[in-house]
């Protein structure tokens, strides 16, 4: 193992992540896995890169040393955040399943059980077929989830890097309230909350923050856009924050004016539907029950909203296109697995009404086993005056 020149996570940290998915590796038969996740690279050897369109993979055998494929382009990033010793460089046209193949046949490889990653997003059909192709006496198998089950339960240095993202996205939240006024455009405010991100520390995030107002608060993932404030209005405002790719986010709703009777009675039902799940989650608990508490609060009012079947998904690494862990974990209706101390969540109670707007409310908190921190605290859930 080469100390990288930005080495987040102890040599200690890595090769437990390490040991414990050869663990799963062995209960699943592979002999070795090859993973084109960004994020599941990340975990293990702290290799990192917004360029991730080109092919990178992390070979990882069951009992012997690891090795890392890139593209020469990105070789100056290796030294920079990687620990991996046996890193190999191909251009940019070259055929990825076969150079692939070649080293899994170096390694001896050639009859064995292969994983891949068949849920990566970065894991193309041709790739899958010509590999198979390249390794005829090979058994390729799915090998997605290894790694992800791992990252469910974050370390103590992993937590760090979540409240410092809480923080930053905290920061980020009462900027953008402050910039709420009539006759703003919803551009200025994302200006204003942007400046404040990066100034405080956040990286690039895996999705923008969503900033919306009046009925435009309606369009769920909508950006921000030259509309104006008018009075009356609502501001809906998600904002992320992300440090050393670990991402928190939460939502909030400003009202630029006095809120009608209508927005007040919303936001306490958010508020009270994000506290009544808050109060459900420890560890043990499982997550649809949660769930269940949420929804019936904001189903059992006379609001014009009924709660769909996911309240919150899990978070902490990811690049783009996603800043979340809900392919993990989700808290759902049909989701029966007991929550445990460790896991974090993005929790949500946001409403969209018609004919009012988005009343957010959402929350990134960690599992105890007694409870939930919630991270994301510098802004009350409640309504914000624009």
């Amino acid at each position: 193992m080469v100390p990288p020149r930005i080495q987040l996570f102890s040599a200690e940290e890595y090769t437990n992540r390490v040991n414990q998915v050869r663990e799963l590796m062995a209960l699943a038969g592979l002999d070795v896995l090859v993973i084109h996740c960004p994020e599941n690279i990340y975990y293990l050897s702290g290799y990192q890169t917004p360029g991730y369109y080109w092919y990178q993979a992390l070979i990882l055998p069951l009992d012997s040393a690891p090795v890392f494929i890139a593209p020469p382009h990105e070789a100056s990033l290796v030294p920079e955040f990687c620990w991996v010793e046996d890193v190999r460089l191909y251009p940019d046209i070259s055929d990825w399943a076969k150079v692939t193949a070649e080293i899994l046949k170096e390694k001896g490889f050639e009859r064995a059980n292969i994983g891949l990653e068949t849920k990566s997003w970065f894991l193309t059909v041709d790739f899958h077929d010509h590999i198979k192709v390249y390794l005829p006496d090979s058994c390729v198998k799915s090998g997605s989830g290894i790694v992800e089950s791992r990252r469910l339960i974050k370390s103590p240095r992993e937590l760090e890097y979540l409240k410092q993202a809480a923080e930053i996205s905290g920061l980020g939240m009462q900027t953008g309230i402050n910039a709420v006024r009539a006759g703003a455009t919803e551009l200025e405010i994302a200006a204003a909350i942007h400046g404040e991100l990066d100034l405080a520390g956040s990286e690039y995030t895996g999705l923008p923050a969503f900033i919306t107002s009046g009925e435009r608060s309606q369009l769920v993932h909508a950006t921000w856009s030259s509309r104006r404030v008018c009075q009356g209005e609502l501001v809906f405002m998600e904002i992320p924050g992300s440090v050393n790719r670990y991402h928190a986010a939460h939502s909030r709703s400003a009202f630029v004016g006095d809120p009608s009777k209508k927005a007040l009675e919303a936001s306490e039902v958010a508020v009270t539907a994000l506290e009544t799940a808050k109060s459900h989650m420890r560890e043990g608990v499982p997550a649809n029950k949660v769930f269940q508490a949420g929804r019936s609060v904001i189903d059992g009012a006379d609001i014009g909203y009924k709660q769909g079947r996911r309240i919150a998904y899990g978070i902490g690494i990811a690049f783009p296109p996603g800043w979340d862990e809900g392919h993990i974990f989700s808290i759902n209706v049909d989701e029966s697995r007991p929550l445990m101390s460790g896991m974090c969540f993005h929790l949500i109670t946001t409403m969209r009404i018609p004919g009012l707007g988005a009343i957010g409310c959402s929350d990134t908190v960690l599992v105890t086993k007694h409870g939930v921190e919630t991270l994301t605290t510098a802004v009350e859930p409640y309504i914000q005056y624009g």
